[in-house]
């Protein structure tokens, strides 16, 4: 929200005080994937702390929760490790080709832009380290078989094992305009409810209308509905 200050004629500047809503979360929630839109929901809520690895890393549905696992274990070795470009120009590691860095291409030839991916990997296992986390995921699965499901469901169940007692999961299934692929998205939503520590919803976010970020201002309605426990504290202030 912004409401007009002042306006000073001669330099045609316009002050406002401009009010951001903040929210708070009883655990580190952890972006993950598959794309952007989980870390910058963090930020529109205010969330967001500091960048994380996956924050602008795009992962590939089917195997996103399998890299995320696997990097984690392996206290990232291999996550910046003989990096490569794809035939669409964007980075990855050998190991992980499924897990490309669209935002950030020039990690493969920039000593500094590689530093600070490393600094990032070491923040996020600091985190899981000494705080009780919610992983935040993203799937699409317009394009999904129902073996790619259960596959997806058996790297639901493998990941629980990274997780500690008091951290947790959550998945949201995005569409653009409505909900797709019923067969597969009802198997998901039933197999997935089952694991526990990790919750699952869907997420139509109306990209005609709102674009590829959807609607901001249902963000904490999502976070609801995955049992992200949010709550809403004193507002961010500025005048600009």
């Amino acid at each position: 929200m912004k409401i007009p200050l002042f306006y000073i004629p001669k330099t045609r500047h316009k002050y406002f005080l401009e009010i951001k809503k903040k929210y708070t979360s009883e655990k580190y929630i952890i972006p993950i994937g598959k794309d952007c839109h989980a870390a910058h929901s963090l930020d529109i809520l205010n969330i967001r702390k500091q960048s994380l690895p996956y924050d602008w890393v795009r992962l590939k549905s089917i195997s996103g929760l399998r890299t995320v696992s696997q990097n984690i274990q392996e206290d990232f070795k291999f996550f910046l490790a003989d990096l490569k470009k794809n035939e669409e120009g964007n980075t990855y590691a050998a190991k992980y080709p499924d897990a490309e860095f669209t935002h950030a291409k020039a990690v493969i030839d920039d000593p500094k832009l590689l530093n600070t991916f490393k600094k990032r990997c070491q923040r996020l296992l600091d985190i899981i380290s000494h705080h009780p986390v919610a992983y935040l995921h993203i799937i699409e699965i317009t394009s999904l078989r129902l073996e790619d499901a259960s596959i997806f469901c058996n790297m639901a169940k493998d990941f629980i094992k990274i997780l500690k007692p008091k951290d947790s999961l959550h998945i949201y299934i995005r569409f653009d305009e409505q909900i797709e692929n019923e067969e597969v998205c009802n198997l998901l939503l039933n197999e997935i409810q089952k694991i526990p520590q990790v919750y699952i919803t869907t997420y139509v976010r109306g990209k005609a209308q709102y674009g590829i970020w959807g609607n901001e201002k249902e963000y904490p309605k999502l976070y609801k509905k995955l049992n992200l426990k949010i709550k809403k504290v004193f507002p961010i202030i500025t005048i600009k």
